[in-house]
């Protein structure tokens, strides 16, 4: 495995004198790097560069590259909750050749994105995705045999940011394939080279199950899987929490009625409806958010959206307190229907012919 500092010259995945390799809809950009220690305790794996570390890269400090922009205080929240210490160093000088103890790369150490809609992405659904398409599992291939097997022998664990299942689904099969001593340790964890590696939430902004999975409630499914990494890792209770932050966790509004939390991926019809409040509509006719199920991921989440009804500009909301918070700022649609299902789950503002009222619906 590489662990200097900086970029690297591999091009496996390329042709000679060639930086971006094309197959279909995928763009595997050569730009592979590792941050960090060469010697690191705590060995961290993003999933690809995104479109903002694609351009950090281009126009920016190599130390500024790993994590840019807001993914920087997320991600050591995430570390924090998995009670892993960073020496006493902040995010940015882990991230630097100066970490004490943290190494971070990628699984697909290029950048990675996919067409749609006639414009390159690099985020969203595109993790589920790539475990589906040949592109990037010869790209993930490729990369675990060149640069993870094998593993420094200062690694004691390894995290691997993101956690919807098909993506725990794909990495698993991958590593079974490389590792002759894989061992599968629970939906999120696995034993291989001797080291403990856990899934943990995605440090994205645009990862809608985040805060859920730093509130760690074992009652919802980011939470639930936030407590089998921790067991893992041999921590018997969760870390404590960070303090509360602009950019981890916003100010959120007490209902008046706290509901029962509910696991959104085994909850029936009636319990995918949210209990904390409802929207009576001008004419008296009430409505209540709805979970709905991700085709592409199997998560069961309310829905939110700035504008319009697509999927590019919804987000996923597991926490009730959260949603309520959002409905009543005015900027979001949810997506709501009758208790009785008369009519489908459609987007509405809550504040537009509107009011809400916080108590379950009857």
């Amino acid at each position: 495995m590489t662990t200097h500092h900086g970029w690297q010259a591999c091009r496996a995945c390329h042709a000679p004198g060639f930086d971006v390799r094309v197959e279909g809809d995928w763009h595997l950009r050569a730009n592979p790097g590792y941050w960090g220690t060469s010697a690191p305790k705590t060995l961290v794996l993003g999933f690809s560069k995104g479109a903002t570390q694609i351009a950090a890269a281009q126009h920016g400090s190599f130390d500024g590259v790993a994590f840019a922009g807001a993914m920087r205080p997320r991600l050591a929240a995430v570390l924090h909750e998995l009670g892993i210490d960073l020496g006493g160093q902040t995010i940015d000088d882990a991230l630097t050749a100066e970490s004490h103890h943290m190494g971070a790369a990628s699984l697909v150490r290029c950048g990675l994105s996919v067409m749609e809609k006639a414009k390159l992405v690099s985020s969203g659904t595109i993790m589920p995705k790539a475990m589906r398409s040949s592109l990037p599992l010869e790209a993930m291939k490729t990369c675990v045999a060149r640069h993870l097997d094998p593993l420094p022998d200062s690694v004691e664990r390894v995290v691997l940011l993101g956690t919807t299942d098909a993506y725990v689904k794909g990495v698993k099969a991958l590593m079974r394939q490389q590792f002759i001593d894989f061992q599968d340790l629970n939906d999120v964890a696995f034993r291989a080279q001797g080291r403990t590696w856990v899934f943990a939430s995605h440090p994205s902004p645009a990862n809608g199950t985040f805060q859920a999975w730093i509130y760690g409630d074992a009652a919802t499914e980011p939470g639930r899987k936030k407590q089998l990494a921790l067991q893992a890792l041999g921590h018997k209770a969760p870390a404590q929490h960070l303090p509360p932050a602009p950019c981890l966790a916003p100010q959120l509004i007490q209902p008046s009625t706290p509901p029962v939390p509910i696991s959104p991926a085994k909850a029936s019809n009636d319990d995918r409806f949210a209990r904390a409040f409802h929207l009576v509509r001008h004419d008296g006719r009430v409505i209540v958010p709805v979970r709905m199920r991700d085709r592409d991921t199997g998560n069961v989440a309310f829905r939110v959206a700035k504008m319009g009804n697509t999927k590019d500009g919804q987000r996923e909301i597991y926490d009730e307190v959260e949603l309520l918070r959002l409905c009543e700022s005015g900027q979001c649609q949810v997506r709501a229907q009758p208790l009785d299902k008369s009519t489908p789950a459609n987007f509405v503002r809550p504040l537009l012919n509107h009011r809400i009222v916080k108590t379950p619906a009857h």
